[in-house]
């Protein structure tokens, strides 16, 4: 009953937990920006963030100040995303593997559960592939990589070709002032939900819309432009679901249009038949944006499933 009365309350984003670190790493070769909260002698959970306008103060405004009352949380902001910048060369997936390996060292994590959404999501599955010695369970909010096509796959790599259409939108968005970033916050929730701050979050949106335009980035991250071929996707990350040895929690919005319902049950069932545990949950009236379209569900839901894991 206090975990669900905790859940309703609206926290005040990563900068203001009490007792938060903030740490600026250097990780092969560039900065990397990493926040932490928590007492030290708790069980350690590490979250990744999506792609393109994301950052960890955004996407986890509310589960971060939520989960560092009875975990240990460091929430990583990838390179070119939050204050990780600036960040030379091309950050395909296998660079930003050895990224992540690399800053998980530098902090010492030895055992921790991973928490990522879209693009994160993805790292998280790759990562304990890979590691599966150190991941101890995930919580996985629509990876991508999931299946072989994209919608209107020819028209986005179309555009992806087409000199200068990489930078359009931030050239759009870098015009408008708090209110229309507002309007455009707003209209990224789905099915009556509402910011829980929505100054503090436009406030963060834009600021990373300046970091990418004044670094001279692209709209979306290499990760996403390495894996778009004209009729199919270069690599899926289907081969590596039979290769998770932990348990995990995949979350999805009833609502979103980016990671399909069909996808992601393939992918539980990929998993569970490889012997490993896997369970899908889907949260109606929301969509990819899960975490801050119902904090008060996503809190409940992956705070019970850490909690079951780490018994």
């Amino acid at each position: 009953m206090n975990d669900m009365i905790d859940a309703k309350k609206i926290l005040n984003g990563i900068e203001n937990v009490p007792g938060m670190k903030h740490h600026d790493l250097t990780v092969c070769g560039g900065p990397m920006s990493v926040y932490e909260a928590g007492e030290t002698s708790k069980l350690i959970v590490v979250l990744l963030h999506g792609a393109m306008y994301d950052e960890s103060r955004f996407i986890w405004d509310q589960l971060f100040p939520y989960l560092s009352r009875d975990y240990h949380v460091f929430a990583l902001d990838s390179p070119r995303h939050g204050k990780s910048r600036p960040w030379e060369g091309y950050l395909d997936r296998a660079r930003l593997m050895d990224i992540l390996h690399h800053t998980v060292n530098q902090l010492g994590l030895e055992n921790f559960s991973l928490v990522g959404l879209s693009m994160g999501g993805s790292l998280s599955i790759e990562y304990a592939s890979i590691h599966p010695e150190k991941v101890k369970s995930m919580v996985l909010f629509e990876p991508g990589g999931l299946s072989e096509t994209v919608d209107s796959q020819f028209i986005v790599w179309l555009y992806i070709k087409i000199p200068g259409m990489l930078r359009i939108l931030n050239r759009k968005y870098i015009k408008k002032d708090h209110a229309a970033m507002r309007k455009l916050l707003e209209s990224i929730y789905v099915g009556g939900s509402k910011p829980t701050d929505p100054d503090r979050l436009t406030s963060i949106l834009e600021d990373e819309i300046k970091g990418k335009y004044n670094y001279g980035e692209n709209d979306m991250d290499d990760w996403q432009l390495s894996c778009i071929g004209p009729f199919r996707l270069k690599w899926t990350l289907l081969d590596r679901l039979p290769l998770i040895k932990c348990p995990t929690l995949w979350l999805r919005g009833a609502d979103s249009v980016l990671v399909k319902q069909f996808e992601i049950a393939n992918a539980v069932k990929r998993v569970t038949d490889s012997g490993t545990k896997a369970e899908l949950e889907v949260i109606p009236n929301a969509g990819h944006i899960l975490p801050l379209e119902r904090p008060e569900q996503v809190n409940t839901a992956v705070k019970a499933f850490l909690d079951k894991t780490h018994q």
